[in-house]
Parts: structure tokens; sequence; C-alpha cells
């Protein structure tokens, strides 16, 4: 029996729910699809997400920029429309763009490289004069059409993950150095600071937390405007490789090596992975992150476990509550890529459950992981600054004081080919006497709509009936429980969750 003890009167601070700050989504064409939206207004309704982040604005099939069909070799036709289109849909259920300044649109590119399905080209632009008066006149219009005190409050970042690639490879996001994403950065951002310098830039928008010295050394010596500092990271990235110095060994074969086999060894590679990866991992990297920022706002632009199915069930969502309640006082924003598995990188997924990145599932339905923000999103005000933890076993205790009560969320989760049993715990609470207690679980047989499938032999496209059992599978609901001398035990099982709610 693992036993944790408050007292109601000890320490408290501020708790800022940094986790609902921002969430990531499939590329921008996506975002004009009539589920796309339904979903995302479910999740703003329900988990209460402000901003929203997604890549491929530029992209010719947002036909922002693009070359009439009989028109000469230097004639271009800019159209917003579509844009617009996703950006007022956003403003209508109270949400903003985060905006994320890519890719590069055909009539600009210097090279043919491309990333994904849907073909986002990674190259520099073949004119930085043409990309400044792309991005002014860009600026120029979001600030007439939504106003300059509503545009202020955006935040515009610049390019995704330009560190995973490189001039030699083929795989990878930007297809040019680190000195060359620079330069990107510096042309877009004065051509953002010309039409209202109080529109808020920045970078790198890294995988694996890197670049942030690096980009902030650039801006001083050439007195480029930062406002903040963007980053991502995954559990397994540094495992991988992934954003550190030799990161093109990563996206690169190694000489005489075929891309079959290239990625056949990443495969394998793969297998092993979570045998490596430290609990809590993505903390350490937040503290490091926010160390060399600089003093400035940090935000993760994307983080998630990355860890396939298992990332559809209860050690999705016992990572989330971890990783965020950890995390806490560390950063401005934390963006969970992403809200759906409306997700068309690879080409669209067919099963409904095939651990995609997605909080809901492709028709809607909530995975476990979208349970935990349901979850963090029915927290107090004020967190105790004092946790518990035991083992696998960690307690954070919060008071919501809007209806006089203490919550404890406790978490039972290691990472994956780790050791993990039930855990049996006790939590008490003194200085203050219950008199109801509510519990909310979430585990292998609560808000698991993974299960739900797999027992149903995990078909493909599930019928509406079907449909209906999965969305019923997926709910948690809330019990009395019995509490004495402001004491409750429970059970927790591996990967699970429960919040504990006294009320005073």
């Amino acid at each position: 029996m693992k036993q944790f003890i408050w007292d109601y009167k000890e320490e408290v601070k501020p708790l800022k729910s940094y986790w609902n700050m921002c969430v990531g989504s499939c590329h921008g064409t996506t975002a004009l699809r009539q589920d796309y939206r339904e979903q995302l207004e479910k999740c703003q309704r329900e988990l209460g997400f402000r901003y929203v982040r997604f890549h491929g604005l530029f992209d010719d099939d947002m036909s922002v920029l693009t070359r009439p069909m009989m028109g000469a070799a230097d004639e271009w036709v800019v159209s917003f429309t579509n844009v617009d289109s996703v950006f007022d849909f956003l403003l209508s259920i109270n949400m903003k763009p985060f905006v994320e300044i890519g890719f590069m649109p055909e009539a600009l590119k210097s090279k043919d490289t491309t990333i994904f399905h849907y073909k986002g080209n990674t190259s520099r632009p073949a004119s930085y004069e043409k990309w400044e008066w792309l991005i002014g006149l860009f600026a120029e219009h979001l600030t007439e059409r939504y106003g300059t005190g509503e545009v202020r409050q955006w935040f515009f970042e610049v390019w995704n993950e330009p560190n995973l690639g490189g001039p030699d490879s083929p795989f990878g996001f930007w297809s040019d150095t680190m000195e060359e994403y620079f330069n990107l950065y510096s042309h877009t951002a004065h051509a953002l600071k010309e039409v209202d310098e109080r529109l808020k830039v920045g970078g790198p928008a890294t995988s694996n937390n890197s670049w942030i010295p690096e980009l902030l050394n650039h801006c001083s010596k050439t007195n480029t405007p930062i406002d903040f500092i963007s980053t991502h990271h995954y559990p397994t990235d540094v495992i991988l490789g992934y954003g550190v110095e030799d990161s093109q060994n990563f996206m690169t074969p190694g000489e005489g090596e075929t891309v079959e086999a290239f990625l056949e060894r990443r495969k394998e590679q793969h297998k092993h992975l979570w045998e490596k990866v430290d609990r809590g991992v993505l903390t350490q990297m937040t503290v490091k992150a926010v160390g060399e920022a600089g003093g400035l706002p940090v935000y993760y632009t994307e983080w998630n476990s990355g860890a396939g199915i298992a990332s559809d069930g209860p050690f999705g969502s016992s990572f989330i509550l971890k990783t965020i309640m950890d995390s806490t006082d560390l950063v401005e924003g934390y963006s969970y890529w992403t809200f759906s598995d409306i997700f068309e990188e690879g080409g669209m997924p067919c099963k409904p459950f095939h651990g995609g990145f997605g909080l809901l599932n492709l028709q809607g339905i909530p995975k476990a992981s979208y349970r935990a923000f349901q979850l963090l999103h029915k927290l107090g005000e004020e967190m105790y600054v004092k946790t518990g933890a035991q083992g696998t076993v960690d307690v954070y205790g919060v008071r919501k004081n809007t209806c006089r009560a203490v919550q404890f969320l406790a978490v039972n989760h290691h990472s994956l080919l780790h050791d993990i049993t039930e855990e049996e715990i006790q939590i008490r609470l003194t200085g203050a006497s219950p008199v109801k207690v509510t519990i909310e679980r979430l585990d292998d047989t609560h808000g698991n709509a993974l299960a739900c499938w797999q027992a149903m032999g995990e078909p493909e496209y599930p019928d509406r009936s079907q449909l209906a059992l999965l969305e019923a599978a997926s709910y948690t609901k809330e019990e009395t429980a019995q509490v004495k001398d402001g004491t409750i035990s429970l059970a927790l099982p591996p990967m699970g969750a429960a919040l504990i709610t006294m009320y005073l």
C-alpha cells in the first residue's frame, strides 16, 4: 500500500492551464472539411483549446500563390480565400490560429524537394525579395480583415522542424542548412514586423528542442526580432537522433545504403526504443529548453508519445497526465499533436484505431487521451506545491475553490517495455473534513474505446451499430466513494489514472 498525505492548508500555487493553450492538426486544407470542423469545435467546447496549429498554410492546395494557367512565367495569382475560410471558422468557435508559416509555394520554390502525401515543398524561396512580398501581403490582409488588435494576439512561427533534413537528404522538412533557415527566419520576421511591429514572431520550431541557442545568437548578431521560442519533442527523439548535431545521419541513408534498406533498418531500431526511454523524459527536455531560451516565453508546438497503437489506450492517457502535471510552471503553451486522426501525412488512414496522433479517431470517437484532457479540464485553480511520488505512482493535489473541493489526480505510469503492476494507494487529507468523495477512473476498463474495438475483431470500417458501441465505451463516469477520516483507498491498474474529488 502506497500512502500519500496532504494537509488542506499546505502551500499552493496557481495552476495555469497551459496544456490547452493550443492543439495541432493535419495540414491546412483539412480544415476546410466539415468533419474536421465538427471535431475541432467539440474539442474547443469540451477541452477548452484556444489556438490551433497546422502545416501547409502556403501549400498549393491552399491556392495562396499560384501561376495563371495561360500567364507569363513571372505572373502570379494571390488568393487568401481558403485561408480566410479557415481563420473565419476558428474565430467563430472562439479559437485563434497559431500560424505556422510554410511550406514553400510551388511558384517560389528553389528545389523540387517535398514531404508527405500532400507534397509540401521544403525548399528555401528562389527569391527572398518575392518571399518578403508574399509575407507582407499576407500580414496586411490579416490585419485589414481581422483588425490589428485581433492579429496581435496570434503567433507567427517560421517553418516546421527545419533541423530534420538537409541539402542532401531525401527526407525531412527543410532541404537546406541551419544557416539558410536562419536567413529565412530573418526575412520572414522583418516582413511581418514591417506591417506591424507588435505581431509576435518566433521559432525555430525544431524537433528535439534543437537550435534554440543558435537562433538566439543569430538574432542578436543580425538584429532580427524574436518574440518567443517554439520547439517540439517526443520521448524517443534523443534515442533516434532527431535534431541532434548529426541529425542528417538519421534522415539520410548511409554510404552505399539503399532507401529500402535504410527504412528497414530504422524500423528494426524502433522495436526496442522504449527500453531506453526514461519515465518523465519530456519534462527533462523542457527544463533544458527553458534554460536555453534566454528568458523568452517558450511554446512547445508539438508533443505526443508517438507510441503507436499504445497511444490510443491507457498508456497514452497516463503519459499525457504525468507529463503535463510534472511540467507546470515551465512553459507558456504546450500544443498536443494532434486533436484528430483526420490526418493524411501518409495518406488518409482507414482503421478507426491505428496509433494515430489524434485525441479523436477518424469518426470522432474519443480515445483515452481525449479523456485525459477532460480530466485536466476539470481541475481547479490552485495546485499544491508538494506532489507525491512512489515507484510508478504519482499523485498531484489541487484545490478547486469554485466548488470548495480538493482534488487528487493519481497516475500509475511507466515507459513502454518497462515493468509496471497494479498498485494499492491510500490518500489522506488532513485539516478539512470531506462530506462527499467522487472518483473518475481512466484505465483498461474505463474510457477505453480501443479495447472495445479490439474485442469486436478490429473492423476496418465499423458500421453504425459498432460505432455506437465504441462511443459508449469511450466514456468515463463519476462514482461516489467511501471516505473515513479524510482517507480513501483504491487500486490503480498499470497505466491507470483516477481523479478523486473531495467536497468539503
